[in-house]
């Protein structure tokens, strides 16, 4: 993409941040790169926004305009806030493993972030903290699938469901034997009576004793959002 009217100063910077492979930057970046004080940098980041060579995704985070028109939306989103990645219905969807196209993109963080909007999708901020079992893919950083399948039935409501994560679930396939590994680390009860029905219900082979030895001691419901009638007590949830 070339740029209208940039200066040698502004090429410069945008081949620096390509060379350190800073896809959303900020402020402190640029005044690092250029050795600049905070006014001159905050000057250089206007005119080159009016030129269209940057475009300002929030306050204090750019990203080059030959980025935001080439790169896809998952990944720009897993760089706005550090450290991050994505999960979910958006995670489900990458993976192929629903053919739902989520409205919402949703991105797993350690602290409380307001929704963004950013090429017409929403971006949502689902602060965890269970965060681990994530993966860098061509500088997209998204869920492990096994830990994918934790992070929706951990946010049901942000996954379509739990009808729909059993669904992709059935089709998933993952190592059981990693996804139990981190079902057990996030140190629920009601997540792994959950898990356990779940996996019984797609026929796979799972450690069984390992994750009833851990599983909620009074009845949950499956799906929190519909409550239940009927009691399945080898995971102890009522469906």
């Amino acid at each position: 993409m070339k740029y209208k009217g940039i200066s040698s100063r502004e090429r410069e910077l945008m081949e620096e941040l390509n060379k350190r492979n800073i896809l959303v930057f900020t402020p402190l970046n640029v005044a690092n790169i250029l050795d600049e004080d905070r006014e001159n940098t905050h000057r250089i980041l206007s005119r080159m926004e009016s030129k269209d060579i940057i475009h300002r995704i929030e306050r204090g985070k750019y990203i080059s305009s030959k980025s935001m028109n080439e790169e896809h939306i998952y990944k720009i989103a897993s760089h706005i806030v550090e450290p991050s990645y994505v999960s979910l219905w958006s995670g489900l969807h990458y993976y192929g493993y629903t053919t739902q196209v989520p409205r919402t993109i949703h991105i797993m963080v350690t602290e409380p972030k307001k929704i963004i909007h950013l090429q017409g999708m929403k971006i949502k901020f689902v602060k965890t903290s269970h965060f681990f079992g994530y993966v860098s893919e061509r500088d997209l950083i998204i869920a492990e699938p096994e830990k994918l399948f934790i992070d929706c039935l951990l946010y049901p409501h942000y996954a379509g469901g739990v009808s729909h994560v059993l669904e992709c679930l059935g089709e998933a396939d993952i190592c059981v034997e990693k996804m139990v590994d981190y079902a057990l680390k996030t140190n629920n009860r009601t997540l792994n009576s959950r898990l356990g029905y779940l996996l019984q219900k797609t026929g796979k082979e799972f450690p069984v004793r390992r994750l009833r030895e851990c599983i909620s001691r009074s009845p949950v419901p499956l799906d929190p959002s519909k409550p239940g009638n009927k009691n399945e007590k080898k995971w102890n949830v009522t469906v």
